[in-house]
């Protein structure tokens, strides 16, 4: 991957990423990762009353997804 590449992929990145808050973690997903798979990690996550997930398709490098994790405070 050359630096060009690399620059454009962490720009396309951060402009996704933008449009949520901070995020606490990230878990990247492929575009070799099925659905279903994508589907059970965030409907998992989903049921835990201490994050939220937002999911973002990372459609400047192909058919990835990225879940962005961020943690709830369960007292609010």
């Amino acid at each position: 991957m050359t630096t060009d590449t690399q620059s454009n992929t962490s720009e396309a990145q951060d402009d996704e990423y933008a449009t949520v808050p901070d995020p606490d973690a990230v878990i990247e997903f492929g575009d070799d990762v099925e659905e279903g798979f994508v589907g059970l990690i965030e409907h998992t996550l989903a049921t835990s009353d201490f994050v939220r997930t937002n999911r973002v398709p990372m459609t400047s490098q192909g058919g990835g997804t990225t879940l962005l994790i961020n943690e709830v405070d369960p007292d609010v």
